[in-house]
C-alpha cells in the first residue's frame, strides 16, 4: 500500500506545484482552491473507472491496450501509441528541466558560500549534467515491477516535504521582511484572457493514470479486497498531492499576492542554503519521475508493437505454472480466488488457448525497448532546450485522454449491464468533460503559440539587425 501511494503520488507530484502559486494569481484564492478540488474529483473519478474496468476483466496483467481489446479494438494500438508519445516527451522534459535547473543550484550554493569566482566552467554546463543525471538514472529504468522504484518515490516525497517547508517557514509574519513587496490579493479575480492559459496547469496537476494499471496488478490483495486496497491507494494519493497543491498554492499566492511568478522558489532568497537546498530539491523530484515515465512509455511501445502477445494480457483463464493468473497467492502462500462475485466478460476461445508465459516480455525485449527510449530521451534532451510548447499540445490531447476520455469510454463499453452498470451516467459524463478539456488546453496552447509569433515591427527590427551583422563581416 505504501508503496503504491508513494508511486502515484511521485507520479502526480511533479515541478508543476511550484507554478500553482502563479495560476492563483489569475483566479484568486476562492476559484483557485476549487479548481484543484475539482480537479482532484474528475482525476480520481477516472481512475476508480480505470480500475473498475481490470477488476471486471479480473487477472494481473491488465493494460490499456488489453482492456481497449474487450471494447474498443480498433482503437487499442493508437490508445497506447499516445500513452508511449505522451511519456516519452514529459521523460525528456524531466531531463532537459534538470539540465537547466542544476546550474542554477551550483550558482545559488557558490553565493550563499561567497564561492562563485572559483566554480569550475563544467559545473555550469547543462550537458554535463544531463550526462551525469543519465548515469544515475539508467539502472533504475531497466527494472521489469513499477514497486520497485518505490525507493525513489520515497525519496522524491521527501522533496516535496521539504519545498513545503519552505513555503510554510517563509509564509510566517516574521520572514516577510526577507521577501519582495507583495501586490494585492483578491478572494476572486478570473480573468478570461489569462484564465485560459492557466487552467491546464490544475488540471494536469494530477496525470498519473499512465501508471494506474500497473499499481492495481500489483497491489498485494485477493479480489474483492484486491479493488477495495486499490481504491484506498488512489484516494490516498489524490488526497495528498491535493493538500500540497493547497498547502503551496494557498500560502505561495498570499506571500506574494499579485506579484507572485511562475515559479514560486524563485520568489525566495537565492543567498540562503536554505532555499539552495530547497533547488536540489527540485531536481531531486524531477529526476525521480523520469523512471516513472520510462516504465509506462516502455510498457506502451511494447503493446503497439507486439499486440497479439499484448492480447493475452489480463486472461481469467490463462494459466501460468499450474495457478490460474485469476489467483493470487498471498504472503502465507495461501491460493485465493480472483474471481468471486464481480461482473465478468466472455474471453475469445482463442486467446483463452493461449499460454500465459508468452505475454511476459522477454529480457532481451524489455533490454532493447529501454535502450531506445533512453538513448532517444539522451540525445534530443541535449539537443533541445525547452520542449514547452511542443509538449504543451501532446499534453492537450494525451493526458486528457487517457485521464478522462479513455476511461469513461472503456467503462461505458465494458458494463453496458450488470451491478456496475449504474456508474455508466458517471463514465459518459468524464468523457464529456474529458472533450471539453481538452478543446480548453488546446485552445491555450494556440493562445500561447499566437503571443510567441514575433510582430512585424520585431521582424524588420531582427531583419536590420541581421544586414548590419552582415555589412560588418563582409
Amino acid at each position: 500500500m505504501a508503496s503504491s501511494i508513494a508511486n502515484l503520488c511521485n507520479t502526480i507530484i511533479g515541478t508543476g506545484m511550484l507554478a500553482t502559486p502563479g495560476a492563483f494569481r489569475y483566479t484568486g484564492l476562492l476559484p483557485g482552491m476549487f479548481l484543484i478540488i475539482l480537479c482532484g474529483f474528475t482525476s480520481a473519478a477516472g481512475l476508480i473507472l480505470l480500475t473498475m474496468c481490470a477488476d471486471t476483466l479480473g487477472g494481473r496483467k491488465n493494460s490499456f491496450f488489453s482492456i481497449a481489446l474487450k471494447t474498443i479494438p480498433n482503437g487499442a494500438r493508437f490508445f497506447d501509441a499516445a500513452i508511449a508519445i505522451k511519456c516519452f516527451g514529459v521523460s525528456i522534459s524531466y531531463l532537459i528541466i534538470s539540465g537547466q535547473l542544476m546550474p542554477q543550484v551550483v550558482l545559488s550554493f557558490a553565493k550563499a558560500l561567497n564561492s562563485h569566482e572559483t566554480l569550475p566552467g563544467f559545473l555550469l554546463d547543462r550537458s554535463f549534467w544531463i550526462f551525469a543525471f543519465m548515469v544515475a538514472l539508467v539502472p533504475l529504468c531497466f527494472l521489469r515491477r513499477l514497486d520497485s522504484l518505490r525507493h525513489t518515490s520515497y525519496l522524491s516525497l521527501l522533496a516535496v516535504m521539504y519545498l513545503v517547508i519552505i513555503v510554510l517557514y517563509y509564509s510566517l509574519p516574521s520572514k516577510k521582511e526577507h521577501l519582495p513587496e507583495p501586490g494585492p490579493i483578491y478572494i476572486i479575480n478570473i480573468d478570461g484572457h489569462h484564465f485560459l492559459s492557466v487552467f491546464p496547469v490544475f488540471v494536469f496537476a494530477f496525470t498519473c493514470a499512465q501508471n494506474m494499471l500497473p499499481v492495481h496488478n500489483e497491489m498485494r490483495a485477493a479480489r474483492p479486497l484486491h479493488f477495495f486496497r486499490t481504491r484506498k491507494a488512489i484516494f490516498s494519493s489524490i488526497s495528498l498531492a491535493g493538500t500540497v497543491y493547497l498547502i503551496v498554492g494557498v500560502l505561495g499566492y498570499v506571500s506574494f499576492g499579485s506579484n507572485v511568478g511562475a515559479n514560486i522558489i524563485t520568489m525566495y532568497p537565492d543567498t540562503s542554503l536554505f532555499v539552495c537546498f530547497g533547488r536540489v530539491s527540485i531536481v531531486i523530484l524531477t529526476l525521480c519521475s523520469y523512471p516513472l515515465q520510462v516504465h509506462p512509455c516502455r510498457a506502451a511501445l511494447d503493446k503497439v508493437l507486439a499486440p497479439r502477445r499484448a492480447s493475452l494480457d489480463s486472461l481469467p483463464s490463462t494459466q501460468l505454472n499450474g495457478i490460474p493468473d485469476t489467483h493470487y497467492r498471498d504472503d502465507e502462500g495461501n491460493i485465493s480466488s480472483d474471481n468471486a462475485g464481480h461482473d465478468s466478460v466472455d474471453v475469445p476461445p482463442q486467446l483463452a488457448a493461449s499460454n500465459n508465459a508468452q505475454s511476459e516480455m522477454s529480457i532481451q525485449r524489455l533490454c532493447i525497448l529501454t535502450g531506445i527510449i533512453l538513448t532517444a530521451t539522451f540525445i534530443i534532451a541535449l539537443i533541445v532546450d525547452d520542449l514547452g510548447l511542443i509538449l504543451g499540445y501532446v499534453g492537450s490531447v494525451g493526458s486528457t485522454t487517457i485521464s478522462f476520455i479513455l476511461p469513461g469510454l472503456l467503462f461505458s463499453s465494458l458494463h453496458k449491464d450488470g451491478s456496475r452498470a449504474k456508474f455508466r451516467r458517471l463514465a459518459q459524463g468524464l468523457v464529456v468533460y474529458g472533450v471539453l478539456v481538452m478543446i480548453m488546453c488546446l485552445a491555450a496552447n494556440i493562445l500561447k503559440s499566437v503571443r510567441n509569433i514575433p510582430s512585424k515591427a520585431d521582424a524588420e527590427a531582427f531583419a536590420i539587425e541581421t544586414r548590419r551583422l552582415s555589412s560588418l563581416v563582409l
